[in-house]
């Protein structure tokens, strides 16, 4: 099946944002409630379900060029790789692990595919840093807020924002705008255990804060 890619898609940027952060306690607790269906849909595309990869396609594409427009401002290298995950996945279905996380399984994959088709292999987590400048700004309905806010502090923090290291701001990301829980936050950063992707989520609210005083 022939996939046919979106060429009028275009990422939005996010816009809202806030001055006020969670608390340690509302970290440990905040997590994406992953839907039962995500097992059951990726289970019948591994059976060869021609309807379950459809829908799969059809539901995470706009999510997906999203995501690597984030990682990789170069739209046709995105489209080519959101094309090139898909058919490979397709291809190999049998042969897939379980996920209980659609979402989390497809940006672990396409991260992976960009990577390779721009070039840039890491040896180590410093690497990592310097490779590619994950970008994004905060919207109103996320964690990070708890109230309105003016524009000028929503300014003040996009600005600090964007003072982050491309690391720091990538588990920002994942952690309050993508839902991620810190299990996965290692697994697609390839961090060393899970006290590292706390860690390094607590050091990037804490430059935020001060910031933000």
């Amino acid at each position: 099946m022939a996939l046919t890619l979106r060429k009028d898609y275009k990422p939005k940027m996010l816009s809202r944002q806030n001055n006020t952060f969670t608390t340690e306690n509302s970290l440990e607790n905040s997590s994406l409630t992953v839907p039962k269906e995500d097992v059951v849909l990726w289970d019948s595309f591994r059976d060869g379900n021609e309807s379950a990869f459809i829908r799969i396609y059809e539901t995470y594409f706009e999510m997906l060029f999203a995501y690597g427009w984030r990682i990789c401002k170069k739209e046709e290298l995105v489209k080519d790789a959101i094309q090139d995950m898909f058919i490979e996945l397709r291809k190999h279905r049998s042969n897939l692990s379980p996920t209980d996380s659609i979402k989390f399984y497809l940006f672990k994959c396409l991260k992976r595919t960009i990577i390779k088709e721009e070039g840039k292999w890491y040896s180590n987590l410093e690497d990592i840093d310097n490779s590619y400048f994950f970008d994004f700004t905060f919207s109103h309905e996320k964690l990070l807020i708890d109230r309105q806010i003016n524009e000028e502090i929503k300014e003040k923090l996009n600005k600090a924002i964007a003072l982050l290291s491309p690391r720091k701001r990538e588990v920002i990301y994942y952690f309050f705008y993508e839902g991620l829980n810190y299990q996965q936050i290692q697994e697609i950063m390839k961090l060393d255990n899970i006290k590292s992707a706390r860690n390094l989520i607590y050091k990037a609210l804490g430059f935020l804060r001060q910031v933000m005083k």
